[in-house]
């Protein structure tokens, strides 16, 4: 290996198109990831990992409890498992809804759950079953869905993945310099012996 000044140039040109390329690679999977990300938290259809699922509220039913904008981590749960009190996720006609359990009947030889948001003043109309029960709550995460709802405009996270990548590249520029200058003076310090 030489250890001249344009041999070492070109093997830094070699390193930095080769940590370009990678740069470019992560920010293209970080920003499928983010995408995957954000379609997973639909409420629609969640993404179900190792039984836990993640919902974004967007009602102030919970107040205070749970607020608009954040987002609930439910996981599935044993239908002995459920009990008074207990904040669930269900699925009602098609509607997502996260409430809290304010009685258990028996109704026709089936146990239903009867619901309340804290923030009505009325306990829900249908009772639910438990085949309607996406799971028991076990974190809410504070605003992190307002974060996702306005991260779901692609054109933002467009532009977030190329200020971090001209972010990156900067950096990446401005080590490659320095290397550059450190390298030059070791050679010099080298033909000045």
């Amino acid at each position: 290996m030489k250890y001249d000044i344009e041999s070492i140039m070109n093997r830094k040109k070699t390193v930095q198109r080769i940590r370009i390329v990678l740069i470019v690679i992560f920010i293209i999977i970080l920003y499928n990831v983010i995408l995957v990300g954000i379609s997973s938290i639909d409420n629609e259809e969640s993404l179900n990992l190792f039984g836990y699922q993640a919902y974004i509220i967007t009602s102030n039913s919970m107040e205070p409890e749970i607020n608009n904008g954040d987002v609930v981590i439910v996981r599935q749960c044993k239908e002995e498992d459920l009990n008074i009190n207990d904040i669930i996720t269900f699925d009602k006609d098609g509607r997502i809804n996260t409430h809290r359990i304010t009685n258990i009947i028996n109704e026709e030889g089936k146990v239903k759950y009867i619901t309340k948001g804290d923030n009505n003043s009325i306990e829900d109309q249908e009772k639910i079953e438990f085949s309607n029960i996406k799971g028991k709550m076990t974190i809410k995460i504070p605003y992190l869905g307002n974060v996702i709802m306005f991260l779901q405009n692609q054109m933002i996270i467009l532009i977030i993945v190329l200020i971090l990548l001209l972010l990156l590249l900067y950096k990446v520029i401005i080590d490659e310099r320095k290397e550059n200058r450190r390298r030059k003076r070791e050679i010099e310090k080298e033909k000045n012996r």
